[in-house]
């Protein structure tokens, strides 16, 4: 999952602090009996929330943290986020040499049929309770599922993209009303589905705080992107299409016909003001709003209630994707639905289809059946309570507060006893901050504990194969030489870059993946090789023992022989001629704040001073704004940059590097990598994909458009004094945390 411009510009604009309001709820309490549980309150930090704790429409990691704290997933991962199938039962799994058991709210059964179908057998626990003491049963489950698949459905979960039988068929025939009227245009005279009233009234709201939302995109792109008109900055925002005298209004249009007008999709765009505070309430409910418009089934045939506690979907075929999609939360349908609209036989699923607004009006006030009930969410804190039902044992801790927090107040919150636990961004300054207040004991002592792992995520240098070849052939062998020859340099400087500016928290990667996937190469694995560490006739550059100045000469004659098969001259030990199509200087974008604080900065840096000896400009281009950085890539103007990505659970390559993936701003586009790829989703065995992967991503690697550099390590930092450090989850990983086994934890 690609984290964009979009996304930090919303996570930016939530309320920051209350620290004042945390330190006056966690005082006071005492111990109130033998197993640890405390009348005190466990406060943790956090920062982005949105208020949005429905599970059905939560989208910031901030307000995700509090509805995992309120709810139960139907499916768990382990710590490698490979799926717990026997969740009842209970799944026993090693990890770093040590077992641990894993259980879960259901077990669930893969078949794959004779026909291609595959079929999930879900059954759930019988003595899982919500919150208000109702009893979950499997119409929960098929009610939350009905919910997510609906056609007004405006949420971040994307179970509607898989291909469950009968699902197409169920969200047919209906609309939104905005996407009716906008897709009908402003000279619509044909009023079957919606009045001239509601017409008006949408293209009112669309000229009036639709143009408005997109003149602050403009605003903020002249100032920080140096767009010039509109038409520049909606193309530095990722709108390249729109004509040269194009308006902010006509800008606003281009958005909404990119979310199909679906106005709370649209906040995704925001440069400041949500799109909400500009239009009539009326109006921005229409993009929920569903409309019946044709005929559609009645039900999803491959949703099939068996009894109380059990139920099977069938899929079309395989998508590996589909396990994932049950670890949603089940909603108890008395509450985010109408009782009384329930009737599974009479294909009645708990809300009218095409209006989901009995849920929406419960995101400021969930009701789950997880660790911690919902109590209030007031000045920048939300306050949760022991669940004394919870299937895996009432909570050690009697509350829990998650509070708004800056970054520059989380080490010194847990220090002063605002805060028990906190997550700050990890770093050598952040590490020695920590030792000194633990009195030189280290980053665990006396005052702060802290536990590390892997981020979910690597950081690389990219490549725009269009932009970096030789005659205008991306795919050609001339040009991965000319990619490969780059990425050779840049490489050798990676450990002592990384060690600069991570210490022995970070590692220097050699896959495009992130170590924290089941599907991530081992170095004891058959085939596992340092990337662009070879000549051009496959011969190895570097040998053991070899000192750091051999191998950055070793480096730059292994790249001569690349520059070489690309078709450049080279004579000497000098790059004195391209071939057509390429240059003898490259530039690489790198969001370092304008100041050279970046991992990657000091490997090119050091990188294009070796260019320089051989006869190749390599510039660095520090980008001061991050909105910049992202803009140059999307757009497709930037010949290299700098990135990270941030991984989801499951390892699938299409969003990034198939020639039709979304985000693949590479311009890869090769037919063995798609097949593999597409192979990698329609087969359900782990190893069998691992395999797969790998090939993929040699293929990769082989176009030279990619050059991993780092696994950082993240961090959660617990205050020694106040919370008992021996009931912390141990082994923690990107999918395994803390949160994970929060009813564990203990206050002192």
């Amino acid at each position: 999952m690609l984290v964009t411009r979009r996304k930090m510009l919303g996570l930016s604009a939530a309320t920051m602090g209350a620290l004042a309001l945390a330190a006056c709820n966690n005082g006071g309490g005492s111990t109130t009996d033998e197993g640890g549980s405390s009348d005190k309150a466990l406060v943790v930090a956090t920062s982005g929330l949105e208020g949005k704790f429905c599970p059905l429409f939560n989208a910031s990691a901030a307000d995700q943290d509090v509805v995992s704290f309120n709810n139960v997933a139907l499916l768990i991962t382990d710590r490698m986020a490979e799926p717990i199938y026997k969740g009842i039962d209970g799944e026993t799994k090693e990890y770093n040499g040590t077992e641990y058991t894993y259980n879960g709210p259901a077990n669930v059964t893969l078949t794959e049929q004779a026909d291609g179908t595959v079929t999930y057998d879900v059954q759930i626990r019988d003595d899982l309770k919500f919150h208000d003491g109702t009893p979950m049963t499997i119409d929960d489950v098929i009610f939350t599922l009905y919910a997510y698949v609906d056609p007004t459905y405006d949420g971040s979960a994307t179970l509607y993209s898989n291909d469950i039988q009968g699902l197409a068929e169920y969200r047919s025939g209906m609309s939104t009303l905005a996407s009716l009227i906008g897709n009908a245009g402003r000279d619509n005279t044909d009023f079957t589905y919606f009045t001239q009233e509601q017409q008006d009234a949408f293209w009112a709201a669309v000229d009036d705080g639709g143009t408005k939302f997109a003149q602050e995109i403009v605003d903020y792109c002249t100032e920080n992107a140096g767009a010039t008109d509109v038409a520049s900055a909606a193309a530095a925002w990722n709108y390249p299409d729109l004509p040269a005298d194009a308006t902010a209004t006509d800008f606003f249009e281009a958005i909404g016909a990119a979310y199909d007008w679906n106005f709370a999709a649209c906040e995704a765009e925001t440069a400041g003001t949500a799109l909400s505070e500009l239009i009539p309430e009326d109006v921005y409910n229409m993009g929920s709003q569903g409309v019946e418009t044709g005929d559609a089934a009645a039900n999803i045939s491959g949703i099939v209630r068996n009894d109380d506690y059990s139920m099977t979907i069938t899929t079309n075929g395989i998508d590996a994707t589909m396990i994932y999609q049950l670890s949603l939360a089940p909603c108890c349908k008395s509450y985010y639905g109408d009782p009384d609209l329930y009737d599974y036989e009479n294909n009645s699923f708990g809300f009218p289809k095409g209006d989901l607004s009995i849920a929406r009006s419960h995101n400021g006030s969930p009701m789950g059946s997880g660790a911690f009930k919902f109590d209030d969410y007031t000045n920048g804190t939300v306050h949760l309570s022991a669940n004394a039902d919870y299937y895996k044992g009432a909570p050690k801790v009697s509350n829990l507060n998650v509070v708004e927090s800056q970054e520059a107040d989380l080490i010194t919150g847990v220090q002063a006893g605002t805060l028990d636990v906190a997550a700050p961004s990890y770093s050598m300054e952040v590490a020695d901050q920590i030792t000194e207040i633990n009195g030189g004991e280290g980053v665990t002592g006396s005052v702060i504990s802290t536990f590390l792992h892997d981020y979910r995520g690597y950081g690389y240098v990219a490549a725009a194969a269009n932009k970096v070849c030789v005659n205008n052939e991306p795919g050609s062998d001339a040009s991965k030489a000319l990619r490969k020859a780059l990425f050779t340099v840049i490489a050798a400087y990676r450990d002592s870059g990384i060690a600069s500016y991570y210490g022995d928290t970070a590692s220097v990667l050699n896959y495009p993946i992130s170590t924290s996937s089941w599907a991530s190469p081992n170095v004891t694995d058959p085939g596992y090789q340092v990337c662009y560490s070879t000549d051009a006739s496959g011969n190895p550059l570097y040998t053991d023992g070899m000192s750091d100045d051999d191998k950055y000469a070793a480096a730059l004659e292994g790249a001569l022989t690349w520059f070489e098969a690309a078709g450049f001259t080279v004579a000497d030990g000098q790059v004195t001629a391209a071939p057509a199509g390429a240059k003898l200087e490259y530039q690489c974008n790198v969001g370092a704040g304008g100041q050279g604080d970046h991992p990657t900065f000091m490997i090119l840096q050091e990188a294009a001073d070796a260019f320089a000896q051989i006869g190749i400009t390599f510039t660095v281009n520090d980008i001061a704004n991050a909105s910049d950085l992202f803009a140059s890539y999307q757009s497709n103007q930037a010949e290299l940059w700098c990135a990270a990505w941030q991984s989801t659970a499951d390892p699938d390559m299409y969003q990034l590097y198939h020639s039709n993936g979304s985000t693949n701003y590479y311009m890869i586009d090769d037919a063995d990598l798609d097949e593999l790829i597409e192979a990698g989703r329609q087969s359900l065995d782990t190893e069998s994909r691992k395999t797969i992967y790998k090939e993929a991503m040699d293929i990769i690697l082989d176009w030279g458009v990619e050059l991993p550099v780092y696994q950082r390590s993240e961090c959660t930092i617990f205050s020694t004094e106040r919370v008992n450090i021996d009931s912390v989850v141990k082994d923690q990983t990107p999918y395994w945390g803390w949160k994970d086994e929060i009813e564990k934890l203990e206050l002192k």
